[in-house]
């Protein structure tokens, strides 16, 4: 039996999905910090955090939205582009605040608002963030797409795993910088956003669904980002993350569960952690040291590190972090072989490593490599 698809104004079905567009795109202004022209750098979205707006910084832009990219009369999406500190950097800083001081400046926390009951929540802000990248694919053509990453601090880490953990095909990597895996700071507690009043805090047994057109089921799913990576039927990208036990917007055993999850499902990832609030467990830096954007590319296989000497535990350890400083390099894969180099920029290390790929799909036995000092390269391979 086929399937299928409805389709409002502001989406096209191509190949059984729909592909989202914007109605037209302008620049708005050009401070002269829009991105550099070099060929082949990299690219991060980045999302922000809950009370950011337009920055005016960089090359602004102004989106026309209709159909399901729209919010009843809130139709315009802003973003920019611009030059990170990294010259081989593009920036491009979309913007969640709709409203104006009249109307009352909302968030959607980069999902949506619940006033489109009784069909539930309409994940308009996604379905904009959906056609912001095939803009940026037709228009910015300078860049890397395949190693494109996602990231942002605290609503924009929550964002950043909400919207990229479902696009493994869209994102290279994930770096969400403070981010929530499942509940609000209260377990059992989750935030979503209302047009009419602003955010509401609800249990997730009282939890509002998502619209049937975007699949429904509770909002609440849709937050569980642990029980999403838990699922190994479900692919997503590799994840570098970071937060502080005492953050004060999310409970740290949820990432401790995270880590559960991610483990136990074979999961990429790497996890730095202090005793700080929101504010001092921005420690993203650790997680960057070695794995800096364009380390991974879309579709291309690395290695799953396991058994890291340098780890500590998150449910004892005030401070620490998993798989902090490992790096790798010159991944090669067939259908007959997988090989890659690896190393830690902190010193001496051992690590289990073995291939995450979907090229080569042979069962092999985690080999145990042992590095023995800072930036020395160990090859190890797989037949």
């Amino acid at each position: 039996m086929g399937e299928s698809y409805s389709c409002a104004s502001g989406g096209v079905i191509v190949a059984g999905r729909r592909r989202y567009a914007f109605d037209s795109v302008a620049i708005a202004s050009d401070d002269g910090n829009g991105p550099y022209a070099t060929a082949g750098q990299n690219i991060v979205i980045s999302l922000h955090g809950s009370g950011g707006s337009d920055t005016t910084t960089g090359r602004q832009y102004r989106a026309a939205c209709s159909g399901q990219l729209a919010h009843g009369d809130q139709t315009q999406f802003k973003f920019s582009t611009l030059r990170d500190y990294d010259p081989l950097i593009t920036l491009v800083r979309p913007v969640d605040t709709i409203g104006t001081t009249t109307q009352g400046i909302r968030q959607t926390q980069w999902m949506g608002f619940i006033d489109d009951v009784p069909t539930g929540m309409l994940l308009f802000t996604e379905h904009r963030l959906d056609a912001l990248l095939v803009w940026l694919e037709a228009n910015i053509t300078n860049v890397n797409h395949a190693k494109r990453v996602l990231g942002g601090g605290s609503m924009g880490a929550w964002g950043t795993l909400s919207y990229g953990i479902r696009r493994v095909n869209k994102f290279a990597a994930l770096y969400p910088d403070r981010p929530r895996w499942r509940y609000g700071y209260v377990i059992g507690e989750i935030e979503y956003q209302d047009w009419a009043s602003g955010g509401h805090t609800h249990t997730v047994a009282s939890s509002a669904n998502v619209a049937a057109i975007d699949g429904g089921g509770p909002i609440f799913a849709h937050h569980d980002i642990t029980s999403y990576v838990a699922n190994t039927a479900n692919d997503i990208p590799w994840i570098g993350w970071n937060v502080g036990r005492q953050d004060g917007f999310v409970n740290f055993s949820d990432h401790v569960d995270a880590v559960a999850a991610m483990r136990a499902a074979k999961r990429g990832f790497a996890f730095a952690w202090n005793n700080g609030n929101h504010t001092t467990g921005s420690i993203q830096a650790e997680i960057k040291q070695s794995y800096p954007y364009g380390t991974f590319e879309i579709g291309k296989g690395y290695p799953l590190f396991t058994n890291h000497s340098g780890d500590q535990d998150p449910a004892v350890d005030l401070v620490g972090g998993i798989n902090i400083g490992l790096s790798f390099r010159n991944v090669v894969e067939t259908s007959s072989g997988w090989s890659c180099q690896v190393t830690s920029v902190l010193g001496a290390r051992t690590v289990t490593v073995e291939p995450i790929s979907k090229v080569f799909r042979t069962a092999v036995t985690p080999q145990n490599v042992t590095i023995p000092s800072a930036n020395t390269w160990v090859s190890v391979s797989f037949s």
